[in-house]
Order: structure tokens, then C-alpha cells, then sequence
């Protein structure tokens, strides 16, 4: 607990003091961007905040981060021409897809170069929990709300296993970045938790500094893959500026030392073109979402 303590203070005072060395910047913010779907706000400054570093040198342009708490919120700040460009899962992008400028799409990589993401059920060891059927009667905690791999196709994976999360868990709650999630499962908090499926094998300096251990940690099942996140700026944004933002993040090269920090910290592999299309079948699986709440 005291070196969970010590990295939340510490992130705390981080991010103080970026709102406040930033605070003359954000009172004439020309741009803001929207970064989803983890809604813990210090830890996704502290990962966002080397990116956005980069972004304002290269573009020349002041820039704001939001982290919008759910899609209502997320529409309104579209339709308001609140939020420039968003930083969000395929699945709030194909939900606002109409509010994009489509023809001007981004994909991120992952970590290792891909194009998919998933995400991954775990429990401790010694909780004896081994299978997904395990799972009914205890506690699980998912991701946020607008996560496509932590909750849109985890709640998938439940249901093909049948389980029905309203009925046959003790209880579930929406957590924040995996972090958050990892240690409420390893403090018995809750008895599984839904993470990114890299998170395990990529972050362990992280999991040490939070005084978890993975190996402690078994992974029952992994959910289906869905696309990585999207970069989209909204409809009627000056067309010079967007190609300026694009350049920039296609720029980034995980070969470059310096940049190869910059896309870690932001847990990105570099950024690719994308297509409207690239996210068909994420259409069909909300969709499919769609029906089983029916």
C-alpha cells in the first residue's frame, strides 16, 4: 500500500504542477484534444503529457487534453466544437463517426506494431479461479465504459460464455486505466479484472512500481481482437492544420530513441493512415452488442 501511496502522490503533484505551469497556455487554448477511454485523469496526463510535448513543438499550436467521462459527455464537447481532434477505442469513433472528418483517419500501432487490440480476464492464483465459469458469483472489475477491449467485447466474452454479468456476478464495477483495475485484483478488492492484453507482459516496471507481481496474477481467458484506437478530427477543423497534426504523429519512429519514449509513455507503437472502413466490423460487433441487450 505505501508504494501504491507513494506513485499516486507522486503523480499527483505531476500533474499539479503540469496544469499549473500550463494553466497560462489552457486559458488561450486553440486546441484541445480528447483522449479516451481510461478515465483515471493523473495517470493519463502522466502518460499523454510527453506526446502533447511533442505535438505543441512540432505544430506550433497550444494545446489542451480532456478526458471526457462518458459519450454523452463525449458528443456534446463534438458537437459543440469543443474537442479539435479525439484520441479514442474504434468503438466511440464509429459511434460519432459523422462528426469526423473522415477522410483524415489515424490508427495507432500497438506496442509491438499491430493493428488489434484485446483485452484480458485475470485473477490471482491463489483465488483458485481458473475458468470463466469460475467467475459466477464472484466480482469483476472492467475497464471504462467507452474501452471497446476492456468492455465492450469483455462483456462479449461473457455472454459466450454464459455468463450474464447483471445476474450471475456478485457484483462489477468500471475501472479506470489498467493499472487501477491490476491492483484492485491483486488486493482482493475485486476477484477478476479485465486489462489490456499487453499490459502483463510489457509493463512490469510499472506492476513493480505499484508493488504488484504478475506472476502471482492467471489469465483465464482473452477477449476477441478489435481495432487500436483512432485519431479523428472533427468536422469543418482547418484542413492546414489537420494535415499538421498527421505529419507529426506519422513522423514518430519507435527506432528514435527520443520518440521511442514519447510513444511508449502514451503505450502506442507509432501512428498509420486508416479508412473509414477499417472499422466495419466494429460496426458489426456493437451491433451484436446491441442485440444481446435486447
Amino acid at each position: 500500500m505505501h508504494i501504491r501511496k507513494f506513485v499516486y502522490i507522486a503523480v499527483f503533484f505531476f500533474s499539479l504542477l503540469f496544469v499549473l505551469c500550463c494553466s497560462g497556455a489552457s486559458a488561450g487554448a486553440k486546441i484541445t484534444i480528447a483522449v479516451s477511454p481510461c478515465s483515471d485523469v493523473m495517470l493519463s496526463f502522466k502518460k499523454f503529457h510527453p506526446l502533447l510535448t511533442y505535438l505543441q513543438m512540432e505544430t506550433g499550436t497550444e494545446i489542451k487534453l480532456v478526458f471526457p467521462p462518458d459519450a454523452v459527455e463525449f458528443e456534446n464537447q463534438l458537437k459543440n466544437g469543443d474537442i479539435d481532434f479525439a484520441f479514442q477505442d474504434p468503438n466511440v469513433y464509429v459511434r460519432f463517426a459523422s462528426l469526423y472528418d473522415q477522410k483524415n483517419l489515424l490508427k495507432a500501432l500497438s506496442l509491438k506494431g499491430g493493428t488489434t487490440q484485446s483485452g484480458a480476464v485475470v485473477a490471482r492464483k491463489d483465488s483458485k479461479i481458473r475458468t470463466m465459469q469460475d467467475l459466477k458469483g464472484k466480482s469483476v472489475m472492467f475497464g471504462p465504459k467507452l474501452s471497446a477491449s476492456k468492455w465492450v467485447v469483455a462483456k462479449m466474452l461473457f455472454e459466450e460464455n454464459g455468463i450474464d454479468i447483471e445476474k450471475d456476478l456478485s457484483g462489477y464495477a468500471n475501472g479506470g486505466c489498467c493499472e487501477d483495475i491490476l491492483f484492485n485484483v491483486f488486493l482482493k478488492a475485486y476477484d477478476a479484472g479485465v486489462v489490456c492484453d499487453h499490459y502483463l507482459a510489457e509493463h512490469d516496471k510499472k506492476q513493480r512500481e505499484l508493488g504488484v507481481n504478475a506472476q502471482e496474477l492467471y489469465v483465464l481467458a482473452i477477449t476477441r481482437d478489435v481495432p487500436t484506437r483512432v485519431f479523428a478530427a472533427r468536422k469543418g477543423l482547418n484542413p492546414e492544420l489537420i494535415i499538421a497534426f498527421d505529419k507529426a504523429l506519422l513522423r514518430l519512429n519507435n527506432n528514435n530513441l527520443e520518440q521511442a519514449k514519447i510513444l511508449t509513455a502514451a503505450e502506442v507503437g507509432g501512428f498509420q493512415r486508416a479508412v473509414d472502413e477499417d472499422y466495419d466490423e466494429m460496426r458489426e460487433l456493437i451491433g451484436a452488442e446491441n442485440n444481446l441487450q435486447k
